[in-house]
């Protein structure tokens, strides 16, 4: 299928948590200093320096490397419709100089350092900025805050930092600047995209979503942006391009613009009013990198070190999904006949992991009635194969979307208490909000949806399912207006939310979450990386080159945010848009592998003949499952696609580098050529590097200077470069 805290916490505790945070992942390699000398403010470390100019209010941040953000300011559209800058001040002053003591005695380490700017002026309602500086490390963060009489009135709009000027984005020269486009949610195909810089029209606005690396693809050096607080705001990055090269950068809060159910949010209305005794815009870092890749995979674990990712202790999942196989079709004969196909046939060629197989029904499962529902799953979970797997029940539940027209009817859970009319998400003026993918949104803050996921995770858990795929949730992240009037933004509904679904779980099930925002993260165990991707290599929606768009650019948020779950493997023309041929089959389970090693097939094997003759044939393949089962993600090795995948894939091996190759042309064999020095510069110092194809084993033709791969169409391969 298509796809917290209960309250934000005060500014306070967020910066204790975020500090020890990033004390985890961090070294102390320097040391950190503070100058003030007449005009100018420095913050220093040993890779990065902050120089504060106190008669403009601008800010530049440069790098030991060369990379410079230049004329960084500061703003927040008040919701009275003024707008406090920090260049509009005529005081701006550091004050806490020195904060290595008080640091240090907080998270129990020196090597977090926190800086405020004061910027005041007469009659103005102040506004100040915290930075921190991390010892060893080459990235800063910053986030302003409004001062209370300003924090009262409110903003839907607040920048955390603002950057003009042609030349106020400074990258390895400016040569080849790319900068990526990332998207709010994996719903409605969206895709991500490299811009080239050069390509960008003058005066055009270019947007991103929480993050965006601005990086010359040709040296790979990068700036990194992005939100890490995700508590109450959607982030935006915006960029202007002028003269072939970035003008302005833009990260703030509030996306709010365009509004429509089509649009990166799907909101229809403003972003919701922050307000009250501590208003903070976003938390951002800013940090340069020798190769963007590094610098999305810190991003990453910057993440995971404040808000760290659900764990399980089963591993990777590995099993079968009735959607595409069956889709509104779906009984309790298909369901557990192609559970036993998978494991009289499947699971002696290597199918499963940890001896367990998911079985799991999706949308469309209340074709079941209760007794079938109730047999069916013991029926499941009393199966073995030969060898001792055993097979776990699955389920599926859109907690924040309603499907039906009657508003009428009782809510679930609630004594008929609450109709659902009660729960529907409305705008200001009391009007429901339009249908977003034919699902009205529901209101996470309302007694009667949480009594709903109370009913339905409890329910769950005692019919004995041990996975729970979760749809739709972009619904509960909708800007409206909320019951509790504490939730003052969707991304804070979305928080409670999720954070009742995690805890009433309790760990009891695996949390899969399908179309689904970025963020927050951290309460799923596994996210689709993407939306609805079947079997076609190509074509657009739902093809392994779409979905290998996601992992292109998104391969960052595997075990950081979340297990990445590249979707179903359908095998079949039965099924819906299932693998044609073997070849075509495998470049599927290949683009799965890569992913991490997820791997959910979707085909109908319980009464399809091409599908059970497929599966038999791609699932047998024990090199393939032995790399999957390692569960770590491959990278790609260039990122100057716009907003296509790359064709070639990386990750090292124990004796040097494996790499993915794929050819999305369905007609046209290709040749695939790739300098060895752009796959791991170690190779070229080698006399001569060995060909393995993991497949079948076979010893290819050694190679020195670059890697060339013959492909059929459609067709991929795994190989395994070992230095010699």
């Amino acid at each position: 299928m298509k796809c917290i805290s209960t309250r934000p916490l005060t500014s306070a505790m967020k910066t204790l948590i975020m500090l020890s945070a990033f004390a985890a992942i961090s070294q102390a390699n320097g040391q950190a200093k503070a100058t003030t000398r007449g005009g100018e403010i420095t913050l220093q470390e040993d890779l990065v320096s902050v120089h504060y100019h106190r008669q403009s209010g601008t800010m530049d941040i440069t790098w030991r490397d060369g990379h410079k953000l230049l004329n960084l300011a500061s703003s927040a559209v008040l919701e009275d419709g003024r707008t406090l800058a920090t260049t509009a001040y005529a005081n701006h002053d550091l004050e806490n100089a020195d904060p290595n003591e008080k640091t240090a005695e907080s998270i129990g380490k020196g090597i977090a350092h926190e800086y405020s700017i004061r910027s005041s002026s007469p009659g103005m309602p102040t506004l100040l900025q915290h930075l921190w500086l991390y010892d060893g490390k080459p990235w800063i963060a910053i986030e302003a805050e409004l001062g209370p009489e300003a924090g009262a009135i409110g903003t839907r709009h607040f920048d955390a930092i603002v950057a003009k000027g042609e030349n106020a984005v400074q990258v390895g020269g400016n040569k080849s600047l790319r900068v990526l486009h990332v998207p709010f949610d994996n719903d409605m195909w969206f895709r991500y995209n490299s811009l080239a810089v050069a390509d960008m029209k003058s005066g055009q606005t270019y947007t991103s979503n929480e993050v965006t690396a601005i990086y010359d693809d040709v040296t790979r050096q990068a700036l990194v942006l992005g939100s890490i607080a995700h508590d109450t705001w959607k982030t935006a990055i915006e960029v202007h391009a002028a003269g072939g090269g970035l003008a302005d950068v833009d990260i703030y809060g509030g996306i709010s613009s365009p509004t429509g159910v089509r649009t990166d949010t799907h909101d229809t209305i403003v972003h919701g009013l922050v307000h009250g005794e501590h208003v903070v815009s976003p938390r951002v870092l800013i940090g340069s990198f020798s190769d963007w890749r590094d610098g999305l995979e810190a991003y990453g674990a910057v993440n995971a070190a404040i808000h760290p990712p659900l764990q399980w202790a089963g591993g990777v999942p590995m099993g079968w999904n009735s959607w595409a196989a069956y889709g509104g079709k779906i009984d309790d004969h298909r369901y557990l006949d192609s559970a036993v196909f998978v494991r009289d046939v499947l699971v002696p060629q290597g199918f499963g992991r940890n001896k367990v197989v998911y079985t799991n029904l999706d949308a469309f499962w209340s074709r079941l009635d209760a007794v079938q529902l109730v047999e069916a799953v013991a029926n499941i979970k009393a199966m073995r194969a030969s060898d001792g797997t055993h097979f776990e029940p699955g389920i599926y539940w859109t907690p924040f979307a309603y499907w039906s027209d009657d508003l009428d009817a009782y809510v679930e859970g609630t004594g008929m208490k609450y109709r659902y009319r009660d729960i529907l998400l409305k705008a200001p003026d009391g009007t429901l909000l339009p249908k977003v993918d034919g699902g009205l949104a529901i209101d996470p803050s309302h007694p009667g949806a949480k009594a709903r996921t109370t009913y339905f995770v409890q329910e769950f858990k005692k019919l004995g399912f041990q996975y729970l795929k979760l749809d739709f949730l972009v619904h509960g992240a909708l800007e409206g207006a909320h019951f509790d009037p504490a939730i003052q933004t969707g991304t804070e509904a979305y928080n409670e939310g999720m954070k009742q679904i995690a805890d009433e779980n309790d760990n009891r099930m695996f949390l899969s979450l399908s179309i689904a925002p970025l963020f927050p993260s951290g309460y799923g165990h596994a996210r689709r990386v993407s939306c609805d991707t079947k079997g076609h290599i190509s074509g657009g929606d739902q093809s392994t080159e779409y979905m290998l768009n996601s992992l292109t650019y998104g391969w960052w948020t595997d075990k950081n945010l979340y297990i990445t779950d590249p979707d179903h493997i359908v095998l079949g023309e039965q099924a819906d848009q299932g693998a044609r041929s073997v070849v075509e089959g495998k470049s599927r389970l290949l683009s799965a592998v890569i992913s991490g090693g997820m791997i959910l097939d979707s085909s109908q094997l319980a009464d399809d003949p091409q599908g059970r003759t497929l599966a038999k044939a791609v699932y047998d393949n024990q090199p393939w499952f032995s790399i999957a089962n390692e569960g770590k993600i491959f990278r790609p090795i260039e990122g100057n696609t716009g907003d296509k995948a790359a064709a070639a894939f990386i990750r090292p091996s124990s004796h040097g580098v494996y790499v993915a190759v794929f050819n999305y042309d369905e007609k046209l064999p290709q040749t695939i050529t790739i300098p060895l020095d752009r796959i791991d510069k170690t190779l070229v110092d080698s006399a001569s590097v060995s060909v393995i194809d993991i497949s079948s084993g076979a010893a290819l033709p050694s190679t020195h200077g670059s890697l060339t791969v013959q492909l059929s169409p459609s067709e991929s391969k795994l190989i395994e470069l070992r230095r010699e």
